[in-house]
């Protein structure tokens, strides 16, 4: 045996020659340079005190980024709920509630009739210039105006002067979408007569002063109305929120407001894309029609696509259980009263312009959408209600 001169271990030397054990001596060096230095009783209390400190303001920074995440939450929450209280005080005003006078009448003596004004696609702030119609057609700010009024003037005459014999018991102003022209094409921008706004601003007193007009020859008006694909304010097509984000339902909602404390004129302006009412025992379903994208052909226009989607949305309305008889739509700016077929397709205020002719689509007079309902056969009346004005001076 032997002993290491440095350390002290005794080993049993595998040399004659050797002088310490490599493994052990080594691993001992090792753990007396690894041992830690003895520190006093007042180093221990001040380490302890430091990591005390240390501890608490991690917590605190922790505590501070939990409580600002937090407030921002709850400001979020906050204006999440104002948003909420907004939308349900609009909606909150009866606009969806059926009034009594829509319902069949119990007294059959008379020939009770109610009438379904369709109004759709005024375009409100485009120009359709003459020259580039080659004289067809021309269209801004001031033809609008006497367009749409022409439009209520037009349906009380021929309801009045052209159909004899009826009792009506009230008449439904189904607003179908593409009030305004909107600024969704780059061209639309540049030529415009006037912004969104401007529009909106100048269309609900033509809208408020031709609700008065039927209000006062029918007595009841019921006022439905559904978003355009030209009123919304993103470039692409919406399908969330679509009906809050489209200036043809703010529009609705203006007027509405300016009858709301009126008891025989009510109003739905809904927040989907489409509106259902009854007349009777009638359904109607009213949406735009943009969404209604299927292939047609040239010969037969657009019924093609029209019927197509109609059957796609009546198997839809089927499983959602809320059948319909007759679907209405604009969008087409073609005027097609297939009400046997269970459908009207909606005309135009605009009528023809540079992009129908560009296309070479067959030319058609600004002309809307008039029916007469009875309570025993539906629709029996359709007609047309033709609204250029002989005071539009560019003809």
């Amino acid at each position: 045996m032997k002993i290491c001169p440095e350390c002290g271990t005794e080993f049993e030397p595998k040399y004659k020659n050797s002088k310490y054990d490599k493994k052990e001596c080594r691993d001992k060096a090792r753990r007396r340079r690894e041992r830690p230095t003895p520190v006093t009783a007042e180093e221990k209390s001040e380490v302890s005190i430091e990591r005390k400190v240390l501890s608490l303001e991690a917590s605190k920074a922790t505590a501070d980024k939990l409580t600002k995440a937090a407030k921002l939450e709850v400001a979020k929450r906050e204006e999440d709920i104002a948003m909420l209280r907004h939308e349900l005080a609009l909606y909150q005003r009866g606009f969806d509630a059926e009034p009594a006078w829509l319902k069949t009448p119990k007294d059959t003596k008379e020939h009770h009739g109610t009438l379904v004004a369709f109004m759709s696609d005024p375009h409100v702030g485009e120009v359709v210039s003459k020259g580039e119609m080659d004289g067809f057609n021309a269209y801004d700010m001031a033809i609008a105006e006497l367009r749409m009024r022409r439009f209520f003037e037009r349906s009380i005459l021929v309801a009045r002067h052209y159909l004899a014999g009826v009792k009506y018991d009230g008449i439904v102003l189904a607003l179908g979408g593409d009030m305004v022209s909107g600024d969704i094409h780059e061209e639309l921008q540049h030529t415009n007569e006037c912004s969104v706004y401007e529009s909106i601003e100048a269309m609900v007193p033509w809208l408020v002063a031709g609700v008065n007009m039927l209000a006062e020859e029918f007595g009841n008006v019921r006022v439905v109305s559904v978003p355009g694909n030209h009123g919304r304010d993103s470039k692409k097509p919406r399908h969330k929120k679509r009906s809050a984000h489209n200036a043809d339902t703010h529009a609705a909602r203006l007027v509405a407001q300016h009858f709301k404390d009126s008891k025989t004129i009510t109003f739905s302006v809904p927040a989907s894309f489409d509106v259902g009412f009854k007349v009777y025992d009638w359904t109607f379903s009213m949406e735009h029609g943009d969404n209604m994208r299927f292939s047609g052909t040239s010969e037969i226009g657009a019924f093609g696509p029209a019927k197509r989607g109609t059957l796609r949305k009546s198997r839809q309305a089927q499983t959602e259980g809320r059948p319909f008889h007759y679907n209405l739509m604009g969008h087409f700016h073609q005027y097609l009263p297939a009400y046997t077929q269970g459908l009207i397709m909606n005309g135009s205020i605009k009528g023809y312009d540079e992009y129908a002719r560009s296309w070479h689509f067959l030319p058609e007079p600004p002309q809307q959408s008039l029916s007469v309902v009875t309570p025993e056969h539906g629709i029996t009346v359709q007609a047309p209600v033709l609204v250029q004005s002989s005071k539009e001076k560019w003809s």
